[in-house]
């Protein structure tokens, strides 16, 4: 999976969206968890593009230089301007509970691109909600097939593959993607393998470390939800 772009012009944040929709434009059991998912895609992102770093077990900002990229440039001077060092698990709740509005902004964004549309969803009239069906289901196909194949042959994998693995697993993200694939059950095979996030991986010990920091906070979520 390339850093930046992939053929279909779409963010690796884009992506993930896109593959926590399901067919019909929901979220399902993503809805919740997908936001920390985000949080901790971008706090990957920002270390692979060396502006934080993770010392003693908290984020530490290195360069302070924008990327030109809106969201990851406001995730940054969130950090920077934050009143001390935290934990991964912690920014990723505060990115998520400080109303960031980090999803709601690349669903604007795929909307812009004609990937999804907005459709409102009404209950008895009374409640109302918002379901984003995709527009070419072409292009999620594309995506979704890559990461099977690329990890069905057991191909190397790079840090951006692990970090959407990541994210996938603690979103129960799998099952809508991929249930329908021959072999579905060998590459879930492969990917309980993966999800060791061996350190001789690239990556694998950060993304690791960025997966726990992921599921703790949705679990501390599910916690506060249900109290």
């Amino acid at each position: 999976m390339d850093k930046a772009e992939a053929i279909t012009g779409l963010t690796f944040l884009e992506k993930i969206i896109l593959l926590a929709l399901d067919d019909k434009g929901w979220f399902g059991n993503s809805e919740n968890s997908i936001k920390f998912g985000l949080a901790g895609a971008i706090l990957f992102e920002l270390i692979k593009h060396n502006r934080i770093e993770l010392k003693e077990g908290v984020v530490v900002v290195k360069d302070t230089t924008p990327l030109n990229d809106p969201l990851l440039d406001r995730v940054l001077e969130f950090i920077r301007t934050g009143k001390k060092n935290r934990s991964l698990r912690t920014w990723i709740q505060r990115m998520v509970y400080k109303k960031m509005m980090i999803r709601k902004s690349i669903i604007k964004s795929l909307i812009a691109k004609k990937m999804i549309r907005k459709e409102e969803y009404s209950i008895f009239w009374v409640m109302y909600q918002f379901k984003y069906p995709v527009i070419n289901a072409g292009y999620k196909r594309e995506i979704s097939e890559e990461i099977f194949n690329r990890i069905l042959k057991e191909e190397k994998v790079d840090g951006y593959d692990l970090m959407m693995i990541a994210v996938m697993d603690a979103c129960k993200m799998f099952r809508k993607n991929f249930r329908r694939y021959e072999n579905f059950p060998k590459f879930m095979r492969r990917i309980k393998e993966l999800v060791r996030f061996d350190q001789v991986l690239e990556d694998g010990r950060l993304v690791g470390t960025i997966h726990n920091s992921i599921r703790s906070a949705i679990v501390a979520s599910n916690v506060s939800i249900h109290a």
